[in-house]
């Protein structure tokens, strides 16, 4: 089966809604879906399945590119959590797309979203960095960034699939909207564009 993120990626001159792209690859993007304003992907342009399949060479600036793209969407809309659905060998487990994203979503309350992971998969297993996740993914997981410097990681059993959408809806208290399919959220998307977008251009002449 073709990959949407792929086909689109392809199709650059066409597509509009990158925010930003670093030097290794990878893209800031508003998500269709979008909960909440500031709700982004960061993904490679290159098709993996997960961020565990990142090659040891690049995995620690990817995992500093993720952080700077965390420091910007929190600078305007608050605590913002990382998290990941990551199918290994295209056993997608809790995730809904076989192209590696990683979700940033601001949140109120981070601390009871890793509360709800622990609630369906009993305490993660604590990493010092999203660079461990290579050696410790054996088949699909989850993986949970509250905040900068703290990382889960739990076996996807168990989990329903879009699960930190649904967690992060019940939190901002759309539960019945989780579902990116069914709930698009285009202002929110287009939104983020927009104030992400200018917040860069400002950084950039600063």
């Amino acid at each position: 089966m073709g990959c949407q993120f792929c086909a689109e990626f392809t199709a650059r001159e066409s597509t509009t809604r990158i925010i930003a792209e670093t030097v290794g690859g990878w893209v800031l993007l508003p998500t269709v879906g979008s909960l909440t304003p500031g709700y982004c992907l960061f993904m490679p342009l290159e098709h993996l399945d997960a961020a565990a399949d990142v090659a040891p060479a690049a995995v620690a600036r990817v995992a500093g590119e993720t952080e700077q793209m965390r420091t910007l969407i929190q600078a305007r809309y608050g605590p913002v959590i990382l998290a990941e659905h990551g199918p290994r060998d295209c056993e997608l487990g809790a995730s809904c797309c076989s192209h590696c994203h990683l979700h940033l979503i601001p949140v109120p309350e981070p601390d009871a979203i890793t509360a709800a992971y622990e609630k369906t998969g009993g305490p993660g297993l604590r990493l010092t960095s999203m660079t461990a996740l290579p050696e410790v993914a054996d088949g699909s997981y989850l993986y949970l960034s509250p905040r900068s410097g703290e990382h889960y990681y739990w076996p996807s059993a168990g989990f329903a699939r879009q699960f930190v959408r649904r967690v992060c809806a019940d939190q901002l208290g759309i539960g019945d909207f989780y579902d990116w399919r069914d709930h698009p959220f285009i202002a929110h998307r287009e939104r983020t564009f927009a104030e992400l977008t200018a917040d860069l251009n400002l950084a950039d002449t600063a």
